[in-house]
């Protein structure tokens, strides 16, 4: 019950921001003192929204979206997984992976999209792979992180139960280093929309479709910003309804009923 009051209460809030912000919007735009052209009124993009969903543009546009940064996150989890099994397993290869997150971290995935291109063409493979590419450092960070503060007698617990190699990783590392999981897959989910929607408008340079990202690039390019605005809400809508019915749902049920922490 008090999880439960403190969610409440944490959404109330929430709302009561994102309301006062549409308002504050609104009076501005109304003033008239800003261009209408660039800063329209609140009640004018949520016309826009309805109406680019009521015709199917925005549905189709945002299931694209979803469906490549599904596959590319699905794919950098699975490669994270992989990595960090065999950093745990193998000393050298820890190393190797740390050389590789010093240099491939810091690298926007955006920044490898023209070789991505040469190799893959100008299709969603290539978007895939900046997805990919963006998230799986992230994913790799924490997954090690969280291993590395997992109590030293849990692991050996673990080995005087006989456990070593893929289920000493499997049952003792992975859910002690749960809760930098988590963030992981949070940061992980983050950047895998900033490359789908980087790597949709480049395509949109480029004269090929793509999802929310194209959406907003060719709205941008037709000068029809209630459009785009429109565009950015479904993105920031999809991200919150995510984080509140996915990742706090999780937190709620795991890390906090368990007691655990990141700190």
């Amino acid at each position: 019950m008090p999880n439960l009051k403190v969610t409440n209460s944490k959404t109330f809030h929430q709302i009561l921001f994102i309301l006062s912000l549409m308002i504050s919007w609104e009076l501005l735009a109304r003033i008239g003192q800003l261009p209408a052209l660039l800063f329209p009124p609140v009640s004018s993009i949520l016309h826009e929204l309805w109406a680019q969903t009521i015709n199917g543009e925005l549905i189709h546009r945002t299931g694209f979206s979803l469906y490549l940064i599904g596959v590319g996150l699905g794919l950098a989890i699975i490669l994270a997984l992989l990595l960090t099994i065999l950093a745990a397993c193998v000393p050298l290869i820890s190393e190797w992976v740390q050389v590789l997150m010093a240099v491939l971290h810091p690298l926007p995935g955006i920044a490898i999209l023209p070789i991505v291109i040469l190799w893959l063409g100008t299709g969603p493979q290539s978007i895939i792979a900046v997805i990919v590419m963006s998230a799986v450092w992230p994913l790799v960070a924490n997954l090690l992180t969280g291993i590395k503060t997992i109590p030293i007698t849990q692991i050996e617990v673990g080995k005087n139960l006989g456990l070593t190699g893929l289920r000493l990783v499997w049952s003792i590392l992975l859910p002690g280093a749960f809760p930098h999981i988590l963030s992981g897959l949070r940061v992980g989910w983050a950047r895998a929309w900033q490359a789908a929607v980087a790597a949709e408008m480049v395509f949109g340079a480029s004269g090929g479709e793509g999802g929310l990202g194209w959406f907003i690039y060719k709205e941008r390019f037709f000068m029809e910003i209630t459009a785009v605005f429109a565009g950015m809400i479904v993105i920031v809508l999809i991200g919150l309804i995510v984080e509140r019915l996915l990742f706090e749902v999780i937190e709620l049920k795991t890390v906090r009923r368990w007691g655990m922490t990141t700190n």
